[in-house]
C-alpha cells in the first residue's frame, strides 16, 4: 500500500529536482520537461514526440493557457494548485488497442487517488475520473499512426488537487471537485505526481503483457458506467440504453430499448450521462 500523502501547509513549487528525488519509476518521468506556463502539455508533448523524445518523457506545467480535453473542451488550468501533465508512449501493436490503453490509464489515476487519499475514485467512460459523483480528473489520449502502426501516443492528464470551489466557474461547481475540496486540506502535488507516474508505469506494463479482457476487468471493477442506463450524445443523434459491456478495443456496448446492440466509440461521443444525471 502506498502511504497517504502528508498535508501541505503551503504551495510547494514544482521543480524537476523535487519530482525526481522520490520517483520510483524506470522510465516514466525520467525525462521531464517542466514549464511555468504553456499553451498545453499535450501540444508540447506531441511536438517532442515528433522530434524523437524517448518513451516515458513527461511534459509538466504549473498552468496552461489552452488546456484541453476531449472534443476541444477547455480544461481550467490555474497556477500553483493542480497537476497538468502529458506522457509520450511508444507501444507496440495494433492501433485498435489504443482505446484500451486509455482504460488502463484511467485505472492508474483512480488507484493513485484511492491509495494516497482513501477517497473512492470511480471511472466514467470514456475518460473521466469521479469522486462522490463529481469529476476530479480527465484524460486526453492523442495518437500518431504511420503505415498502420502506432508511431507514438501522448496521454494528457488533468487532476484537480488543491483548486477550491470558489475558483471554478459557477456552472461547474455542482459537477466538478478537487482532492482539497473532498478532504478539507491541501495536498503535496509533488508526492502525488510521483505516485501517479509509478501507477501509470505499472498499468502500462500490465497493458502491454496482459490480454484485453484483463485490462477491461480492472476497469470494470471501478466503472461507474457499466451496467447503467445511459444517454449517449453523438454529433447528430442521441441514444439511450443499458451499458452491457466493452469491446476488446475499449468501445462501449449499448443495448437499446429494442434489444439491439450498438458499439459506441469514444472518438464519436460528445457526452455520456447516466439516467437523470445533469450534463457536465
Amino acid at each position: 500500500m502506498i502511504p497517504r500523502l502528508p498535508t501541505q501547509t503551503s504551495h510547494h513549487p514544482l521543480t524537476v529536482e523535487a519530482v525526481r528525488s522520490g520517483l520510483k519509476t524506470e522510465r516514466f518521468g525520467r525525462t521531464l520537461h517542466l514549464y511555468d506556463r504553456i499553451e498545453s502539455t499535450n501540444t508540447t508533448a506531441l511536438g517532442l514526440a515528433e522530434q524523437g523524445a524517448p518513451e516515458g518523457t513527461v511534459t509538466l506545467a504549473d498552468s496552461q493557457t489552452q488546456g484541453r480535453g476531449r472534443m476541444g473542451r477547455h480544461w481550467i488550468s490555474p497556477p500553483n494548485v493542480n497537476l497538468y501533465l502529458s506522457i509520450i508512449l511508444r507501444p507496440d501493436g495494433d492501433p485498435k488497442r489504443v482505446g484500451l490503453w486509455s482504460l488502463a490509464a484511467a485505472v492508474a489515476v483512480a488507484r493513485t487517488i484511492e491509495q494516497t487519499t482513501a477517497l473512492p475514485a470511480r471511472l466514467k467512460w470514456p475518460n473521466d475520473i469521479l469522486v462522490h459523483a463529481k469529476k476530479i480528473s480527465g484524460l486526453l489520449l492523442e495518437s500518431a499512426i504511420q503505415s498502420g502502426r502506432v508511431k507514438h501516443l501522448v496521454l494528457g492528464i488533468g487532476l484537480n488537487v488543491n483548486i477550491t470551489r470558489e475558483v471554478l466557474p459557477e456552472s461547474l461547481r455542482a459537477s466538478v471537485t478537487s482532492l482539497r475540496e473532498e478532504l478539507g486540506r491541501e495536498l503535496d502535488r509533488i508526492g502525488l505526481l510521483q505516485r501517479l507516474l509509478e501507477q501509470l508505469e505499472l498499468q502500462y506494463r500490465f497493458f502491454q503483457i496482459e490480454p484485453p479482457h484483463k485490462v477491461m476487468e480492472a476497469y470494470a471493477a471501478l466503472s461507474e458506467t457499466l451496467g447503467q442506463t445511459v444517454t449517449v450524445q453523438l454529433p447528430d443523434q442521441e441514444w439511450t440504453g443499458n451499458v452491457i459491456g466493452l469491446t476488446p478495443e475499449g468501445a462501449l456496448i449499448l443495448e437499446k430499448p429494442d434489444r439491439q446492440s450498438m458499439i459506441v466509440h469514444s472518438d464519436d461521443v460528445i457526452h455520456v450521462r447516466t439516467a437523470n444525471a445533469a450534463r457536465d
